[in-house]
C-alpha cells in the first residue's frame, strides 16, 4: 500500500517518479514562438491571420503547465518555497515589463496628448500591480477600434498570468497539505467550473469575459492538468501522427478563427486543445525538423520581449502617422515588426538575461528592493499625471486649449448613468433648472448625446422659471417599453429597465409637460422606435422637443486639431467639415420633418436643427475664435453646448405658451 504523502491524484505521480521541468523542452519552446508571431502578425494586420489572437491563449496554456510543473516537483522534494517561488516569477516578469512601461511614459511625455497620457500613466501603474486586465474591464471591448489606441492594452494577459500565479501555489499547498489523494481531480474540478462559467458568463458579457482570470483560468488549467498527469514520451507513430494533427489545427485556429466569435467561449478549445497535444506529443520526429530549427528557436527566446514591445511600437506608429492624416503603409509595417524584433532583442539581452542569470548580484533582497522602489515611484508618478489630467503644460499652451475640450465634464455629471444604470447622486432624478423648487415639469431623456446639453437646457429652464429632472444613461436611447435597445447582454437589460422607468415616471406625472429628447442619431431600427416614441408621448398629453441629428466630423476634433497644430508649429484658431461630407445627417433631420410633420405643424413637438447653429451653406464649424465645439467624434463640448441655449429658451417658452 502506498503511503500518502507519497502519492497525488491517486497515484498520477508519485514522490519516486522523476518531474523533469527543467530539461529544455524545443516543443514548448517553438510553441512560444508560434503563438507570439500569431499575435503579432494579427495586431500587424497581416491577411490570412484573422484568428492570431488566440496565441494569447496559448500563452496561456503553456504557463499553466510549467508553473503546475515547478510547483508540483517543489511539494514532491518537500522543499517547495512560497518566496522563491514568486520571486522566479517577478525575475521573469517585471523588470522587462517595467522598462517598457517607463519608456512608454517617457515617449508620451514628448509626444502623447494630455488625455490619453493620463489613462496611459493609470494603465501603466496597473500592469505593473497586474490588475490591468481590471483596468481595460469597461473600457471598449479589446477588439475595438478605440481600445486599440492604449500602448499598454497587451498587459492584460501579463496581469491574468500574475493573478494565476498568486493563486495557484496558494491552492496547491492547501490542496496537498489536506488532500493530497485529490489534487489531479480538483484541479479537473477547477478546470470544469471555469470553463462552464467561461462557457456561460460569455454571452451575457464577452467584453468582461474577455479580460477576467475566472473565465480564464480554465485555459492555465488545461496546462496543470497535463503537468499532474506526466503522460510517458508517446511511440513514434503516436508522436508524429499527434503532432501533425495539433500542429494543423492551432495554425489553422490562427488563420480561420476571427474576432465576431464570442471569445474565450467553445472555439477557444481548438487553440488550447491543440496547444495542449501538441506538448503531450513532446519532441515528434515528423515536426521536429521544424520546432527545433534556429528560427523558432530564437523566435521562441525572444517571445516575452517580442510581445511586451510589438504592441507599443504599432500603437505609436499610428499616433504619428493620424497626425499626417494617413494610414501605415505596407512597407512601413515590415519596418514596424523589424523594429520590434530588435528591441525584444535589446530587451532579451540587457534586461531579461542578466537579471536571470548574475543571481549573485541580483539577490532576492536587491530583487525584492528594486521592484518595491519601481512600485513606489510609478505609483507616484502615476498619481502626478492623474492628479494634473496629463501634465497639459508640457506642450504649448494652444495645444493646450484643444485638449482640454476633452476634459470638460457636463454639470451635475455625477448623475449620469453609467451602463449598469449605476450613477453617483444618491437620488433616483437629479434636479436641472430651478432645482427642487415645485415638482418638475420637464424631463431630460436619453443617452449621452442628451446629457450632452443639460449644461443649456439648464440654463434655459432657470431663464423660463421652469425645473426639470435628468433622466440619462450612457448608450442607452429612449424608447418605449419593451421595445429593443440594441445594445447587448447585460447593458441592454439595464438599458431596458431604465426606459421603463422613465416611461413610468412621465406617464405617471400631472406635472411634467414636457420631454426633451436627444440621442446619438443613426439610419437604423432605432430612428423609427424614437419616432415612435415621440407620437406616444404626444398622444399622452405631453410636448416634446427633440433635438435632430448633430454635424458629424468623421473624427475626433480636439485630437485632429492638436496634431495639427503640433505639425504646423502654431495655433490653428478654426477648423470646419464640408457641407456636402453630411449627407447622411441630413438626411436623418428632412426624414424627422417629414414622419413627425402632423406633430410639428400642431405645435406638440418642436426639432432642434443643431445644423441651424453649426453650420452655414457650405460648411460646419468644428472650431471656431480657438475654441472647439467638439469634444470628441460625436459629443459637443462645454462650449458647444452652451451655443445651443437661445434654442432651448425658445422651445421651451413655444411649449409653454
Amino acid at each position: 500500500m502506498t503511503h500518502p504523502k507519497q502519492e497525488v491524484a491517486a497515484g498520477v505521480v508519485t514522490k519516486n517518479e522523476s518531474v523533469q521541468v527543467r530539461d529544455f523542452r524545443h516543443d514548448i519552446n517553438a510553441l512560444r514562438a508560434l503563438a507570439v508571431l500569431a499575435v503579432v502578425a494579427y495586431h500587424y494586420g497581416m491577411p490570412g491571420v484573422a484568428g492570431g489572437f488566440a496565441g494569447v491563449d496559448v500563452f496561456f496554456v503553456i504557463s499553466g503547465f510549467l508553473i503546475t510543473s515547478q510547483i508540483l516537483e517543489g511539494h514532491l522534494r518537500d522543499d517547495f518555497s512560497f518566496q522563491n517561488f514568486y520571486l522566479s516569477r517577478l525575475r521573469r516578469i517585471f523588470p522587462a515589463l517595467a522598462v517598457v512601461c517607463a519608456v512608454i511614459l517617457l515617449w508620451g511625455w514628448l509626444h502623447v496628448l494630455p488625455y490619453d497620457y493620463r489613462a496611459t500613466a493609470r494603465h501603466a501603474v496597473a500592469a505593473l500591480f497586474f490588475v490591468s486586465n481590471l483596468a481595460f474591464t469597461g473600457e471598449q471591448g479589446y477588439f475595438d477600434v478605440a481600445a486599440h489606441a492604449k500602448p499598454l492594452l497587451h498587459t492584460w494577459s501579463l496581469s491574468v498570468e500574475g493573478q494565476f500565479y498568486i493563486f495557484l501555489p496558494i491552492c496547491f499547498a492547501l490542496a496537498w497539505r489536506f488532500a493530497r489523494r485529490y489534487v489531479a481531480w480538483l484541479i479537473v474540478g477547477a478546470f470544469v467550473i471555469s470553463l462552464a462559467w467561461c462557457l456561460y458568463y460569455g454571452r451575457i458579457d464577452v467584453g468582461d469575459a474577455f479580460y477576467k482570470l475566472s473565465t480564464r483560468s480554465w485555459e492555465f488549467l488545461a496546462g496543470s492538468l497535463l503537468a499532474i498527469a506526466r503522460f510517458g514520451k508517446p511511440n513514434a507513430t503516436v508522436a508524429n501522427t499527434g503532432s501533425f494533427l495539433s500542429l494543423g489545427v492551432l495554425i489553422g485556429s490562427f488563420v480561420f478563427l476571427n474576432p465576431t466569435l464570442t471569445w474565450p467561449g467553445y472555439w477557444t478549445l481548438l487553440p488550447v486543445g491543440a496547444a495542449v497535444a501538441l506538448m503531450t506529443m513532446r519532441d515528434a520526429p515528423m515536426t521536429r525538423p521544424l520546432l527545433a530549427s534556429w528560427p523558432l528557436q530564437r523566435v521562441g527566446d525572444l517571445s516575452y520581449s517580442l510581445y511586451l514591445w510589438h504592441w507599443p511600437v504599432l500603437v505609436f506608429a499610428k499616433q504619428y502617422v493620424q497626425m499626417l492624416e494617413r494610414e501605415l503603409s505596407a512597407l512601413e509595417l515590415v519596418g514596424l515588426f523589424l523594429l520590434s524584433l530588435l528591441m525584444a532583442t535589446l530587451s532579451w539581452r540587457f534586461v531579461e538575461q542578466p537579471i536571470r542569470s548574475r543571481r549573485g548580484w541580483w539577490t532576492a533582497r536587491r530583487l525584492w528592493s528594486g521592484v518595491v522602489v519601481t512600485l513606489i515611484i510609478f505609483f507616484s508618478v502615476g498619481l502626478a499625471i492623474v492628479a494634473t489630467k496629463g501634465v497639459p503644460k508640457r506642450l504649448p499652451e494652444y495645444v493646450q486649449r484643444a485638449s482640454s475640450a476633452i476634459f470638460v465634464n457636463t454639470p451635475r455629471d455625477e448623475c449620469f448613468r453609467r451602463g449598469d444604470s449605476t450613477k453617483d447622486a444618491l437620488e433616483e432624478f437629479c434636479s436641472f433648472g430651478q432645482g427642487a423648487v415645485g415638482k418638475p415639469t420637464l424631463v431630460l431623456w436619453g443617452d449621452s448625446h442628451a446629457n450632452q446639453y443639460l449644461s443649456s437646457v439648464s440654463d434655459a429652464a432657470a431663464t423660463a422659471g421652469l425645473n426639470g429632472v435628468i433622466a440619462t444613461q450612457g448608450g442607452c436611447r429612449s424608447t418605449l417599453p419593451g421595445q429593443p435597445t440594441g445594445l447587448v447582454s447585460d447593458a441592454s437589460q439595464g438599458c431596458e429597465r431604465f426606459n421603463d422607468e422613465v416611461n413610468r415616471f412621465i406617464a405617471q406625472s400631472t406635472s411634467v409637460r414636457t420631454v426633451i429628447i436627444g440621442r446619438l442619431w443613426s439610419p437604423d431600427a432605432s430612428f423609427g422606435r424614437t419616432v415612435e416614441l415621440v407620437k406616444q408621448l404626444v398622444s399622452i398629453g405631453k410636448t416634446v422637443i427633440l433635438v435632430g441629428p448633430l454635424p458629424d466630423p468623421q473624427f475626433n476634433v480636439p485630437e485632429r486639431w492638436s496634431h495639427q497644430q503640433l505639425r504646423s508649429g502654431h495655433a490653428i484658431d478654426f477648423m470646419a467639415v464640408p457641407l456636402t461630407a453630411q449627407s447622411q445627417m441630413l438626411a436623418m433631420r428632412d426624414r424627422l420633418r417629414v414622419e413627425l410633420s402632423a406633430q410639428l405643424q400642431s405645435g406638440k413637438v418642436v426639432l432642434i436643427d443643431p445644423f441651424q447653429r453649426l453650420c452655414d451653406v457650405t460648411q460646419c464649424k468644428l472650431v471656431e475664435n480657438g475654441i472647439s465645439y467638439f469634444r470628441d467624434t460625436s459629443h459637443v463640448s462645454q462650449v458647444g453646448s452652451m451655443l445651443f441655449t437661445v434654442d432651448f429658451l425658445t422651445a421651451l417658452k413655444t411649449v409653454k405658451n
